[in-house]
């Protein structure tokens, strides 16, 4: 058996190491030769920091990373984005590769939108492509009407404060600091009648304990009190006071008519009390009555007459 050379097994050992290196540098990268990988490709105006090796994504899912990234001529500015996806994943036509932030710091990955077909792409199309908006410049202009109502807003406390520094004049911080000490003064007025009345409200306050106490050891009275209370509206209850006020009311209505006819004239007693001729004729039948009554006592006989056997005498026979 020929024996190998010292300088052979150095070149094999240096080709193997080679392509080692060349496999573990596009691992490294994201490449794997001995994959079961397909390419595609796209075309972008911007990338947006994407870079080799970012993740490629199917709803979340990463299916391949950015291979590489070369400007198409050096005249359009337009790059190629070149893509290794698992054979695995099938991409139906107008499918978008469309550039997305992966975070605020993180960078930037593509995710694949799915089309609606009809049809698969093949390995090696190229694809349609767009720059999704980054967060930030979503941000900013969302912020851009807020921040102008801030810049409103500031111009607005400017002129606030202005119009306070102009009011906030010697004179009138004089007026506002006697104002101060007016108050200072009146407080301690009112401190002063506080301690003035601390007593009195003292005072008032056991008073008010003693009429609790008070109440609190008559209570066995009051109780009773109230029960003969009780009693009273229940026996005033139970005599048909209803009955007896509507009897008055009924009497005094009667009343009042007799009264009124009184007035009116009606009735023997109503003309002896309204007719004067009736009053007269009844005054002079009584002097006529008592001059008789006076003739018949000082003339008995003139009026006394008696019949004996059939004859007349008279008293003065």
């Amino acid at each position: 058996m020929k024996k190998i050379s010292h300088e052979v097994k150095v070149g094999v050992v240096a080709l193997i190491t080679i392509i080692v290196f060349i496999w573990l540098y596009n691992f490294l990268k994201g490449k794997d030769l001995f994959s079961n990988t397909a390419f595609y490709y796209c075309i972008y105006d911007r990338i947006g920091g994407l870079a080799e090796s970012s993740p490629v994504e199917i709803n979340g899912y990463k299916v391949g990373v950015v291979q590489s990234i070369d400007f198409v001529d050096e005249i359009s500015g337009k790059l190629l984005v070149t893509f290794s996806v698992s054979k695995d994943f099938q991409l139906p036509v107008n499918t978008v590769a469309e550039i997305v932030p992966v975070s605020i710091i993180a960078g930037m990955k593509v995710q694949f939108v799915y089309g609606d077909g009809p049809g698969i792409y093949s390995h090696g199309d190229t694809i349609p492509g767009r720059l999704s908006e980054s967060l930030l410049t979503s941000f900013e202009a969302e912020f851009k009407p807020l921040k102008k109502k801030i810049d409103d807003l500031l111009d607005v406390i400017d002129s606030v404060i202005s119009s306070v520094n102009e009011v906030m004049d010697p004179g009138f911080k004089k007026n506002f600091a006697g104002t101060i000490a007016n108050l200072n003064s009146t407080t301690g007025s009112i401190d002063n009648i506080i301690n003035d009345k601390e007593k009195g409200l003292i005072l008032a306050a056991e008073n008010i304990t003693k009429f609790s106490k008070m109440l609190s050891d008559n209570s066995g009275k009051m109780s009773a009190s109230i029960n003969n209370l009780q009693l009273i509206t229940d026996t005033l209850a139970s005599s048909d006071l209803y009955a007896s006020v509507t009897n008055l009311k009924s009497t005094l209505e009667k009343t009042s008519v007799l009264l009124e006819n009184l007035n009116d004239g009606k009735g023997s007693a109503g003309q002896l009390f309204t007719n004067d001729s009736l009053y007269n004729n009844l005054t002079a039948s009584l002097e006529s009555l008592n001059e008789l009554l006076v003739d018949m006592k000082a003339n008995p006989k003139k009026y006394v007459h008696f019949s004996l056997f059939g004859k007349k005498y008279t008293s003065s026979e």
